[in-house]
C-alpha cells in the first residue's frame, strides 16, 4: 500500500484514492442529484447522517487532546468550533434541514442508527484514539476533502425535493475547503513511520462512508 505513496507524495497519493472512491459515484448520491430519490429515502438519509454529525465534534476534540504540535491544534479547534459553537452549530443547521424535508427534529435526534451507520461512527471513534493523529487527520480528509463538491451537487439536486436552499450545504460547499487544506498540512507534516497507517486510515474511511451510503440507498435504482 505504500507505493501509492511515493509518487507525488503523500497526500497526492491520498487523493488519487479518494478520487477513486468518490462519495458522488455512488448510486444514492448520483440519484439524489438526479432528483430522483423519494422523499421517505432522503428523510432516511437525513436521520442516520445525523449520528456522524453530532459526533464529529467528538471526533475532533480526540484528535485536539492527542495533537502537540501547536500550529495543528489551532488548524482542528477551528474545525471544532466551526462545528460546535452558537446557535448555528452545525448539528442545528442538519436538524433544520432535516425539518425542510418535513421530518421531526426530535425523531432525527433520538433514531436508532442502523448497521451501517454504527460502523461509520464506531471507526472514527476508533482511529482517533488508537491511531497516530496523523491517521485519524486523514480519515477525515477522505470525507471532508469530499464535501465541497458533493455539497455544491446536494444542492444543486434540492429543488426537486422542494427545498430551494440549505444553509447546511452553503455552509460547507466553502468552509470544508479551509478545512481539507488544513488537514492536508498535518498529514504531510507525518512521521515516516506514520505513513502506512495514514494510508490505511484514508483506505477504511472511504470505505465506512460508502458502506453508510449503501445503507440508506434504499430506492430502486
Amino acid at each position: 500500500m505504500m507505493d501509492i505513496t511515493m509518487t507525488g507524495g503523500l497526500v497526492a497519493g491520498l487523493d488519487s484514492m479518494i478520487e477513486e472512491r468518490s462519495l458522488l459515484t455512488h448510486p444514492f448520491y448520483t440519484k439524489w442529484t438526479e432528483g430522483t430519490l423519494t422523499l421517505d429515502a432522503l428523510r432516511g438519509y437525513v436521520t442516520q447522517y445525523y449520528a456522524f454529525e453530532s459526533a464529529l465534534p467528538r471526533v475532533l476534540s480526540a484528535l485536539l487532546a492527542r495533537t502537540t504540535d501547536r500550529s495543528h491544534r489551532q488548524a482542528l479547534l477551528d474545525n471544532l468550533w466551526d462545528e460546535e459553537h452558537g446557535e448555528e452549530n452545525h448539528a442545528e443547521l442538519w436538524l433544520r434541514f432535516a425539518e425542510s424535508l418535513g421530518a421531526d427534529r426530535e425523531e432525527v435526534r433520538r433514531a436508532v442508527p442502523n448497521e451501517e451507520t454504527r460502523a461509520l461512527v464506531s471507526f472514527y471513534d476508533t482511529v482517533v484514539w488508537q491511531q497516530p493523529v496523523a491517521a485519524g487527520v486523514a480519515a477525515l480528509y477522505a470525507y471532508e476533502s469530499q464535501v465541497p463538491a458533493v455539497a455544491t451537487a446536494k444542492l444543486r439536486g434540492l429543488p426537486a425535493y422542494g427545498v430551494e436552499r440549505s444553509t447546511f450545504f452553503e455552509v460547507h460547499a466553502g468552509m470544508d475547503v479551509e478545512h481539507s487544506e488544513a488537514e492536508r498540512g498535518i498529514i504531510e507534516a507525518a512521521a515516516p513511520g506514520e505513513r502506512d497507517a495514514v494510508v490505511t486510515a484514508t483506505s477504511q474511511a472511504l470505505e465506512a462512508w460508502w458502506t453508510f451510503l449503501d445503507g440508506v440507498d434504499v430506492d430502486p435504482a
